[in-house]
Formats: structure tokens, C-alpha cells, sequence
């Protein structure tokens, strides 16, 4: 059984998410732009991830203005495909952001071991 209550909330928070978002993502690309055209692509993606969101809402909308249980199926599986895509990009995001952090400390403290042993001698 469908929870309306619970499912217009997370409509609404879905909408707002993504709405802010793909507005953040807009001013990432433009501000990218200008940094020879690959600085852009963090705003792209997010403006996917916005859009992803934006989708979800449309189709949990949609689950709550059907009244047979039988039509939830196609609503829900594209509610859930959207979800699913949403975080299966957050999710890279996040692995790469961690190897990312991890490379700067192991970098820094190369760098560290470096001016030190060249401060030393």
C-alpha cells in the first residue's frame, strides 16, 4: 500500500533538491567555462542529477493521482529507475571525490618528506 503522505513529501523535497540543484549546476558550467571548457563538467553533471530528481518527482506525482493499484507498476519502476540512476551518480561521485582526497594526502605527504629531508641536509 502506497503511503500518499509520505510520497507527496518526497515529491515536494525531490522537486526542491533538484530544482537547486540544477540551478547550481547551471552556475558551475558557466563558471567552468571559462576554465578551458573542462571545468564545466561538475555543473553538467549536476544538472543531470537535478533533472534525475526533477523526473523521480513527475512519476511519484503521477503514483499519487492514480487510483488503481495495477497502473503503480510502470509509474513506480520509472520513479524507482530515476532514483536509481540519481545515486548511482552520486555514488561514483563520492568514490572518486575519496580517491581524489586520499591521492592529495599521500601527495602531500610526499612533498612534505621531500622539503624536509632537502631542509635537513
Amino acid at each position: 500500500m502506497l503511503d500518499r503522505v509520505k510520497m507527496q513529501q518526497l515529491s515536494a523535497w525531490m522537486g526542491f533538491v533538484g530544482i537547486i540543484t540544477i540551478i547550481g549546476g547551471v552556475l558551475s558550467a558557466l563558471a567552468g567555462v571559462f576554465a578551458f571548457v573542462v571545468g564545466a563538467i561538475p555543473g553538467i553533471i549536476a544538472i543531470v542529477l537535478g533533472v534525475k530528481l526533477r523526473n523521480a518527482k513527475q512519476y511519484a506525482e503521477a503514483l499519487l493521482m492514480e487510483q488503481d493499484t495495477e497502473l503503480y507498476s510502470g509509474n513506480f519502476n520509472m520513479f524507482v529507475e530515476n532514483l536509481n540512476i540519481y545515486f548511482k551518480i552520486q555514488g561514483v561521485l563520492i568514490i572518486i571525490s575519496l580517491a581524489m582526497g586520499l591521492l592529495g594526502i599521500i601527495i602531500s605527504m610526499i612533498a612534505g618528506l621531500a622539503f624536509y629531508s632537502y631542509s635537513v641536509f
